[in-house]
């Protein structure tokens, strides 16, 4: 692992790792500058669904991806999964979508064709607060990411992993990281695995990482 500790976020996309093999789905929930949606794509999924409520995080999502040659398994991310769109192997659809409506799209916007073929999720990826280089007033909400993150506890499957990267370096990451916090300190132990880890000896509020497994 070399000094991957250090990196929060990329620490976090090795625990995820551990959890996917490859032809799973994937979810990255919070698509931001797709830096995480470009490690999920690494690791081969069947398909990776990236969303965000912001255009532009999705369409910075959707270059990243073409400059680092994925560009061929972005399927139509206005129309969920095409029922024939000549692709094999990785698909990746982007979308914008803010992350509370997750079970609303797979129940009802992936179309018949997604639903009569969807599997469970294997892991959901968020990363909280503002999307870099953006607006740092537009941040993710404690509500809506306390919906998300039940959703994403809905769809994964057993041994599925959800994967939360929060930051309290502004009021509503402290707000947010508190209820997520007593959130999975309150879920049924006989159902779910939780960690939680932190930099304690970090200054300025360093990213922390929340994890829920769903027991098998």
């Amino acid at each position: 692992m070399g000094t991957i500790i250090r990196q929060t976020t990329e620490l976090a996309m090795h625990i995820v790792s551990a959890y996917v093999n490859p032809g799973d789905v994937l979810v990255d929930a919070t698509s931001g500058n797709g830096k995480d949606t470009l490690a999920l794509a690494a690791m081969n999924p069947a398909q990776l669904y990236a969303f965000d409520a912001q255009e532009a995080a999705v369409q910075e999502t959707i270059r990243l991806l073409e400059e680092n040659g994925y560009g061929d398994r972005l399927a139509d991310s206005g129309k969920g999964i095409p029922a024939d769109d000549g692709l094999t192997g990785c698909r990746i659809i982007v979308r914008q979508l803010a992350h509370e409506n997750l079970c609303e799209f797979f129940r009802n916007e992936a179309g018949a064709e997604a639903q009569e073929t969807a599997r469970p999720l294997t892991a959901v990826v968020f990363n909280l607060g503002y999307l870099p280089g953006g607006d740092k007033h537009i941040t993710t909400k404690t509500e809506t990411t306390i919906k998300a993150v039940r959703d994403a506890m809905e769809l994964i499957c057993s041994d599925g992993l959800v994967c939360i990267t929060m930051y309290s370096g502004h009021p509503e990451g402290r707000k947010e990281k508190a209820a997520l916090l007593e959130f999975a300190e309150e879920l049924d132990a006989a159902k779910w695995h939780c960690a939680y880890i932190s930099m304690p000896n970090q200054k300025n509020d360093p990213p922390e990482i929340l994890l829920i497994t769903r027991k098998g």
